[in-house]
């Protein structure tokens, strides 16, 4: 699997289609792989873009703790079909991009079909919503695969909820929401 940093991809001559979905894909738990999901089925360069620290984390946040390591999550990327990765190293200066820049940057590199969550927002202040996202994508004559959350019970998966079950020790429960056994990802768990 390719990898690139965020700085080489927009440089990059090669311009050629891609589908992608973005996100931050801590645990890359059973939602998440349903986006990767719909990325692989188009056959056209599947790409994540993702970034390299949670941008929780690299802001000096509350809740960015990890539920995978880079390194297992690449791996996971790449068993699932993924060919590229795309690396953001996320910063003060990054995270002032507005969405709609950062959507036309990577419309104007190649990309084809987009799979986002229906609760996504991207940009500064989470500017961007799916539904300017899908204003803009429409305009270029991009497909946009709007997923909805995917449940376990009655709640939706999400990676918060992973760390809560992680904090109480309901390994049962995160190897559900994660699709795998929880045993192979805890030695990396950064708590």
């Amino acid at each position: 699997m390719e990898t690139l940093n965020w700085d080489d991809f927009i440089t990059n001559e090669e311009k050629k289609p891609f589908a992608a979905t973005i996100g931050v894909f801590d645990g890359v738990h059973r939602g998440h792989q349903a986006l990767i999901e719909r990325v692989v089925r188009q056959r056209k360069k599947p790409t994540v873009i993702t970034f390299r620290q949670n941008p929780k984390r690299a802001l000096a946040r509350q809740g960015g703790k990890n539920i995978t390591s880079l390194e297992e999550k690449l791996d996971i990327f790449e068993k699932m079909g993924i060919t590229r990765t795309i690396l953001i190293d996320f910063s003060e200066n990054f995270s002032r991009m507005e969405g709609q820049v950062f959507i036309e940057t990577l419309l104007n590199r190649g990309l084809s079909f987009l799979a986002v969550g229906e609760n996504f927002r991207c940009g500064y202040h989470r500017d961007t919503s799916v539904e300017a996202i899908r204003r803009i994508t429409a305009e270029r004559g991009v497909e946009i695969n709007i997923v909805p959350p995917l449940l376990l019970g009655e709640r939706p998966i999400s990676s918060s909820m992973i760390r809560e079950a992680i904090e109480r020790g309901d390994f049962v429960f995160v190897s559900a929401a994660l699709g795998r056994e929880f045993k192979e990802l805890r030695r990396n768990y950064d708590f």
